[in-house]
């Protein structure tokens, strides 16, 4: 599923933003922060684009000088248009600006106190964005007893627009995500803890567009 993108001011919420990204993909929701997931050699604000419309929704770390960062209200615009969910974790009891309040309005405050109590409240308020599981949109249930397993891709083949077209199939993730998936180091993990039999259709999709596609492999708890 799509990943979680963090909104923060460097100025004074970096480390929380880093410690609750941590605690997040620990409990298998995928993020997108700044400067992490920033490539070199490409426009940055396009990046931030990509990176919020492809997101499942916008985690809003309100501090000071979030209140007064015009980055912080420019992603709030970008995630309110892409009518994607905002989260805003409060730290020290920061009172969110009039400029943010436009828009959070009167949605749920999750008070900041440590990130896994944090990220397991906004695993709550994101139910779907497991961003490290390739599970399709809808809810698949594994046969009593089958394996879980891991499908990776090592080239998607001279076909790429197709691969892209199949992955967002089975996974549910948004174009610039599945894309920058795709075309990322080999080899890519498409699909995590996903039932064999599931696994095995989406191996043979992907293989009819001509991706080069290892070996399942028995998924890790």
């Amino acid at each position: 599923m799509a990943h979680l993108f963090i909104s923060h001011s460097t100025r004074d919420g970096a480390a929380i933003a880093q410690g609750l990204a941590a605690a997040l993909e620990a409990a298998r929701q995928r993020c997108w922060i700044a400067p992490r997931d920033v490539k070199p050699g490409i426009p940055y604000p396009g990046q931030i684009v990509a990176g919020i419309e492809g997101s499942a929704g916008l985690v809003l770390i309100v501090t000071p000088s979030a209140n007064e960062s015009p980055d912080v209200l420019q992603e709030l615009q970008l995630a309110a248009s892409a009518r994607k969910v905002i989260a805003p974790v409060v730290v020290g009891g920061a009172a969110p600006s009039p400029d943010i309040r436009y828009y959070i309005g009167v949605r749920h405050q999750i008070p900041w106190t440590e990130p896994k109590a944090v990220a397991a409240e906004l695993g709550r308020s994101f139910p779907t964005a497991g961003g490290w599981s390739s599970a399709p949109s809808e809810t698949v249930t594994p046969a009593s007893g089958e394996e879980l397993v891991d499908l990776f891709m090592v080239a998607p083949g001279p076909n790429k627009i197709n691969v892209i077209k199949v992955v967002r199939e089975y996974t549910g993730w948004g174009l610039a995500e599945t894309k920058q998936i795709v075309e990322g180091f080999p080899p890519v993990r498409v699909g995590w803890r996903m039932p064999r039999t599931r696994a095995e259709h989406f191996s043979r999709d992907l293989k009819q567009q001509g991706a080069n596609m290892l070996d399942l492999l028995k998924s890790k708890d």
